[in-house]
């Protein structure tokens, strides 16, 4: 083997999270164990491996053990949205990426692993592109899907001239929200969190489905965990009430705010809160000198079915696409 492959234990963290933060091309902090450790013992079968060339750590790969289809699988950490394999920068060479997911392959046969899958950060989040690590996963027989996500670069751009972009019902829209006095606040207090909160259940209770995260877990990230890196903002109706909120998170490594959770109040029928929620991410980026806002993907079932009304939505404001790639291989 070209590399040498170790499983990650928590004597690691430093060492990882090093790596990650400070030296990869497209980790962030949703592959650090400061991020990942927040989940309960229990929940996922670690197995996340790091790679050496020679003496130096060149790659790690957060990653759980789970069976699926009937197949036990090494997976990129289903406890971060994206982010398998997170190389430095000196691998950016084909020949290189070629060996790594070669032995990567050869390591998992070995451990009895029947499958393979790797999630890639997006070059929305990466400082270089990962050509060439989609090309190495490609070489290796790995089959992709693709999800179809929507960014709207703001480098550069004043407020006036990215609404001057917005669709004429956007325009619209915000014009009215503007006549009802909404206003944009930073949320902090525990009182607060727990309106958005409420917000964002009640959002998600249409489809069936609850937050990712517990309050408790949102409440530690902007206390302790995640301080530096989560923002929640709140829209408030002239009667001090909560109508829409967000809860965002900031990649650093490439100036990028990404709409972890969007919430509207149920009851609003006079205007269309949801539009000044946009419009106030929008404007929470520029003040934090943000390049791009990351609106997230608008597909389901691994990119196969595309949500039309959602992208269309966040269309409306400008937006540009961006690609997620799964890759997966069976043994």
């Amino acid at each position: 083997m070209a590399f040498t492959i170790q499983p990650y234990t928590e004597a690691h963290a430093d060492k990882w999270d090093a790596f990650v933060m400070q030296h990869a091309m497209n980790g962030t902090f949703l592959q650090t164990r400061r991020f990942l450790s927040y989940h309960p013992e229990g929940r996922f079968t670690d197995a996340s491996l790091m790679f050496y060339n020679g003496q130096e750590l060149c790659a790690v790969l957060p990653a759980a053990a789970q069976t699926v289809d009937g197949k036990r699988m090494l997976r990129s950490h289903p406890g971060s949205t994206f982010g398998g394999l997170i190389v430095g920068p000196e691998m950016l060479r084909a020949p290189k990426l070629v060996e790594m997911i070669a032995d990567l392959d050869a390591y998992a046969k070995a451990q009895g692993f029947e499958a393979c899958e790797v999630k890639l950060t997006s070059d929305l989040f990466s400082t270089l592109p990962t050509d060439a690590l989609q090309y190495a996963l490609y070489h290796a027989g790995y089959t992709d899907e693709v999800e179809i996500a929507a960014y709207l670069p703001v480098a550069g751009q004043t407020h006036e001239a990215l609404v001057a972009d917005y669709s004429f019902n956007k325009r619209y829209d915000l014009k009215k929200c503007d006549k009802f006095g909404l206003q944009l606040r930073r949320i902090h207090t525990l009182e607060e969190l727990k309106a958005f909160y409420d917000l964002l259940c009640w959002n998600l209770q249409k489809f069936d489905t609850k937050p990712v995260h517990t309050l408790e877990e949102l409440i530690d990230f902007h206390d302790e965990r995640l301080k530096d890196e989560v923002v929640f903002i709140g829209v408030y109706d002239a009667e001090e009430r909560m109508v829409a909120g967000a809860c965002l998170f900031w990649f650093a490594q490439t100036k990028t705010l990404h709409t972890q959770y969007l919430a509207t109040a149920p009851d609003v029928k006079k205007y269309v809160p949801s539009t000044y929620l946009y419009d106030s991410v929008i404007r929470t980026a520029l003040e934090m000198g943000a390049e791009k806002v990351s609106f997230g993907t608008s597909t389901h079932d691994r990119g196969r079915v595309l949500n039309t009304g959602l992208i269309q939505n966040k269309e409306g404001y400008g937006s540009l696409h961006s690609l997620n790639r799964i890759y997966t291989k069976g043994y």
